[in-house]
């Protein structure tokens, strides 16, 4: 029997898998992305494991935990005794772990473009990875920096002489705000996600045919574009390659995801959306181990 586990900035979730690749029960904790709290997430992702030991009367074969931060605090992360009880421990990022659980054989790309954005690839199991740069540096694409701009449009509208557009009473009457200062006040007081919220909302916008929230979406699929280009140029990939998009700006929305395809210049073998659970990718890792 196999555990995976992915310890994300919101949730950890943890499946014990069967080896023939069968979920054979599923659960689930709090946040389990050390550098939101060392201490919890690790207590976090120990009930997650726990859990799925008890739930098996069989010996565990191997562990698989991606971790959300991992590759920051990799060799100073505080390895719990109860993980080392286990014959296999495998420690990855979590977006490694998601891109085993797309892609378990062959070459190929996993966009995530959530609250951030990300993208990694693997080329004869070797790995790849372009963004996830953090949304002070960079993110370009996801969800905080579609809200960023948005605001931004909101705020250039309300500093001009221009009547206010649809989309500005649109976005104003979500925040609760009628004027600049209240804006800017909603943006510098919100926790990253509500600010990511807002894509949503541009989104459905969007398919209304608003042409300011087509601009946004148009700008931030480009962003993702230019990096999924440069990871693939990098890579030195082919056609035979495979682009798995995950994230909730991608698997909840088509609009968005219709331009990403339409404006890549590269080619894949197919674009699909992530269908299995993160935590899938333990397999795939535990068995080329």
């Amino acid at each position: 029997m196999i555990i995976g586990i992915d310890a994300g900035g919101s949730s950890t979730k943890g499946a014990l898998i069967s080896n023939d690749k069968k979920v054979v029960a599923a659960f689930q904790s709090g946040y389990g992305n050390p550098l939101i709290n060392k201490e919890k997430a690790i207590i976090h992702i120990s009930e997650v494991i726990k859990a799925c030991r008890e739930a098996s009367d069989q010996s565990i074969e191997h562990v698989v935990i991606g971790i959300a931060g991992y590759s920051t605090l990799k060799g100073c992360l505080p390895i719990p005794e109860m993980w080392k009880e286990f014959k296999n421990l495998t420690l990855v990022n979590d977006a490694e772990l998601a891109l085993e659980a797309g892609i378990p054989e062959g070459d190929g790309i996993l966009s995530i473009a959530g609250t951030g954005s990300i993208h990694i690839g693997k080329k004869k199991d070797k790995i790849y990875t372009v963004g996830g740069w953090g949304h002070l540096l960079g993110d370009e694409g996801g969800g905080y920096d579609l809200g960023r701009m948005t605001i931004r449009k909101v705020l250039e509208s309300l500093e001009s002489s221009h009547p206010i557009s649809h989309f500005t009473s649109s976005i104003l009457q979500q925040i609760n705000c009628t004027n600049a200062a209240e804006v800017k006040a909603w943006f510098y007081t919100q926790e990253k996600n509500q600010v990511a919220n807002l894509a949503e909302s541009v989104s459905k916008l969007a398919e209304k045919e608003d042409p300011v929230a087509i601009h946004l979406i148009k700008l931030s699929s480009e962003a993702l574009v230019r990096q999924i280009e440069r990871l693939y140029q990098w890579m030195d990939l082919g056609p035979e390659a495979k682009l798995v998009t995950s994230g909730s700006i991608l698997l909840k929305n088509d609009f968005f995801l219709g331009y990403l395809k339409n404006n890549l210049s590269v080619s894949f073998k197919g674009v699909q959306k992530l269908t299995e659970p993160a935590y899938m990718g333990a397999y795939s890792i535990a068995h080329k181990k």
